[in-house]
């Protein structure tokens, strides 16, 4: 029988509430409930646990980061004698508090507890995990998210974030962990100071610089370029400056009205590099400042975004003097890079890209002999397989801007991203060399559709519903490109006709998406997102034919016209 949000009220009563709590529950019950407080609990996703933050068996709050740390802990004591852990916390509000909260239950506990000593991005976790021989380790993170959100992300011994069925079994004993057993000072840890023996940092950072001076897209000389970098009041600022300057880039600078943790995000509307608008302040002062590239990473700082500055015969306006790079660019123009000067030294090269990045970055490997691995979307699902050949590994990255291009760090790495395109900006013109991908191997033109269900939870079932038979709706639909084959990944759904969509149907298992392959490379997808309230359509289209240097700025035009007509289509077909 399942519980209604009655049940799940009167569960959380039992929890250690101050009496100001529990008078602000029973004042703001109906209210709470309404907006969803109680509908169940939080859950794994495919970024660890994210939720609201604040009273409410369905939010974050320091009784059930409390249960999450004690389930690890359980998890982990039941496969190991005496663990270690590492942990790592985010900018947000309450991740300071979480944080600290997760230090002092899980040394009650019995495990050995190291935790970074001020915020920090969320790949130094994973890569401490690695560094200290750790058996987990947890980042308070809500990642991109907007400022009431918090989460935790777990990891593994492998510095990869825990995976099924892992997450599966912490889940499971998460919810076996009644509130009414929980300890009764739960503030008072929460603002218990950690002992400074406990505290890592300097360690960590010397140990990753010493690695990424020996990786391939590394040269150590005079570096020209003039960077104007923000963490958007996220984890990123101090390490990226130490880090950049450390390595040469004397012209690299943090733009300062944005350089401090603050969990508000004051200045920004959304912390996230994928969005063009992040860019704001950086362009204003890059009017003065006039940078050659403008970086700018999301709170826990494992995203990277950037814009370069064009010269001006590549100037479309007189108003536009920098270009906004997407997230299929960037890992393009990286893979490109990288296998160029690292192929060679591996016997058995492949990269990782996901099922929504684009094809171009298959065509790249194969130009270069290189196996392409895709998984579903997640950084885990990339660590996963990073671990399976590390020695092999040559590039892995998302089109939601996150890549990975060592494979010492197991979860997406916006410094060593960062570093490898600044790197690459030192040797070539960004622009051309993106051009040059494309006169190569083909023109490509992404776009992604954010589907909002925040405030309508039902209309995700209505839009499955309506592609319960994808050839059916896709006739119907009308696209303007042939459908060759649809990888249908839910649950007794019908085999897919190509040769690789039949090995990607085996490989990646069951999961809700569906991928209509277009003609020409083109890959058309609808997934709900692991970790907010959205359903996202990505459309990766192919330009018909191979552009040349003197067709190549028409068929960029005609190409994003026919992509931005497909998905309008698309999304018409579903009633949107």
């Amino acid at each position: 029988m399942s519980l209604t949000p009655e049940d799940y009220f009167q569960k959380f009563l039992k929890s250690p509430l101050s009496a100001a709590e529990k008078a602000e529950l029973e004042a703001k019950k109906a209210a709470l409930i309404a907006e969803r407080a109680f509908d169940g609990e939080p859950a794994f996703g495919t970024g660890g646990m994210r939720a609201i933050t604040g009273l409410g068996s369905n939010r974050l709050n320091l009784a059930n980061i409390a249960r999450l740390n004690i389930a690890l802990a359980s998890y982990y004591k039941n496969h190991k004698g005496n663990p270690r852990c590492v942990l790592a916390y985010d900018s947000r509000l309450t991740s300071g508090a979480f944080s600290r909260l997760s230090y002092h239950i899980l040394k009650a506990e019995g495990l050995e507890v190291k935790i970074f000593k001020r915020p920090t991005p969320t790949p130094f976790l994973s890569y401490a995990v690695r560094e200290l021989a750790a058996d987990c380790g947890v980042v308070l993170t809500a990642s991109h998210n907007p400022p009431q959100y918090n989460g935790y992300k777990a990891y593994g011994a492998d510095g990869g974030q825990i995976i099924s069925p892992v997450d599966k079994e912490i889940q499971k004993l998460f919810l076996g962990v009644d509130y009414a057993s929980l300890p009764g000072d739960l503030a008072t840890q929460a603002e218990k100071p950690v002992p400074a023996a406990d505290l890592i940092e300097e360690e960590i950072v010397a140990s990753y610089w010493q690695r990424i001076e020996k990786e391939v897209f590394y040269t150590r000389k005079t570096k020209k370029s003039k960077i104007l970098y923000s963490p958007l009041h996220g984890t990123g600022g101090w390490i990226f400056e130490k880090t950049f300057r450390h390595l040469g880039y004397d012209q690299f600078s943090v733009l300062a009205e944005q350089a401090e943790p603050d969990g508000n995000f004051p200045t920004v509307k959304s912390p996230n590099p994928e969005e063009p608008s992040a860019f704001e302040r950086l362009l204003k002062a890059a009017e003065t400042e006039r940078p050659d590239l403008l970086v700018a990473t999301d709170p826990d700082a494992d995203r990277v975004g950037a814009m370069i500055r064009l010269r001006s015969s590549q100037v479309p306006e007189p108003t536009k003097t920098y270009h906004f790079l997407t997230g299929n660019q960037i890992g393009s123009l990286l893979l490109e890079s990288i296998a160029r000067k690292k192929t060679r030294s591996l016997s058995k090269p492949f990269i990782c890209k996901t099922i929504v990045t684009t094809e171009l970055q298959r065509l790249i490997a194969d130009s270069y002999q290189i196996k392409t691995v895709e998984t579903l979307t997640g950084f885990k699902y990339i660590a996963e397989k990073v671990a399976e050949d590390p020695e092999n590994y040559l590039f892995g990255g998302e089109e939601s801007f996150g890549y990975l291009p060592v494979h010492w760090v197991r979860d997406k790495d916006s410094l060593s991203s960062a570093l490898a395109l600044a790197e690459l900006a030192e040797d070539v013109d960004l622009v051309q060399a993106l051009d040059e991908i494309y006169l190569k191997h083909g023109l490509f033109h992404e776009l992604l559709h954010n589907i909002d269900l925040s405030k309508n939870p039902g209309l995700l079932p209505e839009v499955m519903a309506k592609l319960s038979h994808p050839a059916d709706f896709a006739a119907k639909a009308g696209f303007s490109r042939e459908v060759v084959d649809i990888l249908d990944l839910r649950k007794g759904a019908p085999q897919p006709k190509t040769p690789l969509a039949q090995y990607l149907k085996t490989q990646l298992g069951e999961a809700d998406v569906i991928q209509f392959w277009l003609k020409d490379f083109s890959r058309l997808t609808i997934r709900p997102s692991g970790t907010e309230p959205k359903v996202k359509a990505y459309l990766s289209l192919m330009s018909r034919s191979k552009p040349t240097t003197a067709s190549l700025a028409e068929d960029k035009e005609a190409l994003k016209v026919e992509a931005e007509g497909l998905l309008k289509a698309f999304l018409a077909a579903l009633g949107l």
